[in-house]
């Protein structure tokens, strides 16, 4: 609990950087990424994790930032319009193949496509799955049934297939990934769970404690904050 609330912490300094000088903007940028993202992400703190490497990169390279926010604002309407397609389609045939599942898209973050860009030697107009989608179901069975379904309806990438259901990551996460060909030829990064894999995902080891063992402690800290401001 004290490294939850140090990590909170070090996220909200992230988060009002604008006020302080340059050199200490880059000096805990640079700590944060350094230090405090890879605990996050060992703990499995993933949206906090994504959060820290996106200003770490908005104050360390302000000038990359800008020109690939920029890049990604301009390529969002075509490719936008390719990803709302997708997922219509998919809600609409996913239940006609016996899956029940919630299905949200979403862009990725400016860092994951700066770091991709850098793992594979690739320009910006080289990086076509700027978007991502999450397939939600209620358990591992319907996960492998989701997956049998999303390849016949589009065709899946070779090799981009990982199972960290059968072999999860060290922080525990779980999911299905698979990229596949949507219309016009563009790829679409997917992400098959279940709802509790969900959670883990969002917020890791915290996601025990939220879930099961804090409901009536969460009810006593509600009641006391409550009693405080009043």
């Amino acid at each position: 609990r004290v490294m939850l609330i140090k990590l909170a912490d070090r996220l909200h300094n992230m988060r009002t950087l604008g006020a302080v000088s340059e050199e200490q903007k880059r000096r805990v940028a640079r700590e944060t990424r350094e230090i405090y993202a890879p605990i996050a992400n060992r703990l499995g703190l993933d949206s906090l994790y994504r959060e820290m490497h996106e200003l770490s990169f908005q104050y360390l390279f302000p000038r990359r930032f800008r020109v690939l926010t920029k890049a990604v604002k301009a390529a969002r309407g075509n490719r936008r319009e390719g990803v709302d397609r997708v997922l219509a389609e998919l809600q609409r045939r996913l239940p006609e193949m016996g899956v029940d599942a919630s299905i949200l898209g979403r862009e990725k973050h400016i860092y994951s496509v700066y770091k991709k860009m850098l793992e594979k030697h690739l320009s910006f107009n080289e990086v076509l799955d700027i978007y991502a989608c999450r397939v939600i179901v209620k358990d591992v069975q319907t996960c492998y049934l989701a997956l049998g379904a999303l390849h016949a309806i589009y065709k899946p990438v070779p090799g981009k297939f990982k199972d960290y259901i059968a072999i999860p990551k060290a922080n525990g996460y779980q999911s299905l990934h698979t990229q596949l060909i949507g219309p016009f030829g563009m790829p679409l990064e997917i992400q098959i769970r279940t709802e509790q894999m969900h959670r883990i995902a969002e917020t890791g080891v915290a996601s025990h404690w939220m879930y099961k063992d804090a409901p009536e402690e969460l009810s006593v800290v509600q009641q006391r904050t409550h009693q405080w401001l009043q």
